[in-house]
């Protein structure tokens, strides 16, 4: 007698079960994997921000200064400068595009596009490049397309102007102007042709911030500190404390912190545009945003934080010094 043996396979209910179980498994382990990539994403934009600090050091150790925030050297237009994101790129391994820019009262930095849309001659090195050291791998923003043109970079980093009125202290308007473009502040670090050096920072380099990240959207739409692109500058030479006054300074590179980080408050002449001087300092990452202090040292700053401590770490000289935080 031959016996025959039934093999028994899997019956619908049981493959109906086994899939629910895997994908149980796989929406419990999907936020762990999605947590992970932000963190290694958030690490990345650390080592870009201590990067920058490392060059900022050294540009202070080469000039016995840092660099200007944004800076301009005639009053006719188109504007003709730039801002410390070209000029710490030697002390970023970038030298070769340093070497090919020229830094001149004709020359200007507007990479593609400028006014009446005539294009660059001598600086077109910049047309086009993208720095991924200036680039928070978190971002959404576009790499290239800005306003006027899609051949300038969208840097994610912007230098600290400083505090805007109400400043903490005894004197609520130090180192503020109106300059037509919101709050301009020359408080801070990185500001509009004007340059300081560490000596100048009372409060302390490891008390006082270098550089914010400025990486998301207020309310859908680019206003990050990058009209014409990542690398153009004021629109004329004088600075917030100029005896001739300040009007119609507008600049890229720099902002006055009037706002508390990832707002998505939208004011007429102090953050809808990408060229007024109060643009909100934001990101990608949940709960916070990167900050390079000036002790080159790079810390998370909670969205939640007191306004009124970050105020204090904007201002380099306010004498309000913070502990921790």
């Amino acid at each position: 007698m031959i016996l025959f043996s039934r093999r028994r396979g899997f019956t619908l209910v049981e493959l109906l079960v086994v899939i629910a179980i895997i994908g149980v498994l796989i929406a419990l382990l999907l936020p762990a994997v999605q947590q992970a990539r932000e963190a290694a994403r958030r690490m990345s934009c650390s080592n870009n921000m201590k990067q920058i600090g490392i060059a900022q050091h050294n540009y202070h150790d080469t000039f016995r200064k840092l660099p200007y925030g944004s800076f301009n050297l005639r009053e006719a237009w188109p504007s003709n400068g730039t801002n410390w994101r070209t000029l710490i790129l030697p002390m970023m391994e970038q030298g070769n595009i340093v070497d090919n820019l020229r830094f001149t009262t004709t020359s200007n930095f507007m990479a593609g596009g400028a006014a009446g849309g005539n294009y660059l001659s001598e600086n077109r090195v910049l047309e086009d490049l993208v720095l991924e050291a200036y680039r928070c791998p978190s971002s959404a923003l576009d790499e290239l397309k800005g306003h006027n043109n899609d051949h300038a970079m969208n840097a994610n980093y912007v230098g600290n102007q400083g505090a805007a009125r109400p400043i903490p202290g005894p004197n609520p308007n130090m180192g503020t102007k109106d300059c037509g473009h919101g709050w301009s502040c020359n408080n801070g670090v990185l500001v509009a042709n004007q340059n300081y050096g560490f000596k100048d920072i009372t409060d302390g380099t490891s008390n006082t911030m270098m550089v914010w990240e400025q990486s998301g959207f207020v309310n859908k739409v680019n206003r990050t500190s990058n009209y014409y692109g990542a690398w153009y500058g004021s629109r004329h030479p004088r600075s917030v404390d100029d005896p001739a006054g300040c009007g119609d300074l507008w600049q890229t590179g720099t902002s006055c912190l009037r706002f508390a980080p990832n707002s998505n408050i939208v004011q007429t002449g102090a953050t809808e545009a990408m060229y007024r001087n109060n643009t909100v300092v934001n990101s990608e990452h949940p709960g916070g945003i990167m900050g390079l202090l000036s002790d080159g040292s790079v810390r998370f700053i909670p969205e939640v934080l007191d306004f009124e401590t970050l105020k204090r770490i904007a201002c380099r000289y306010d004498g309000q010094v913070i502990g921790s935080f």
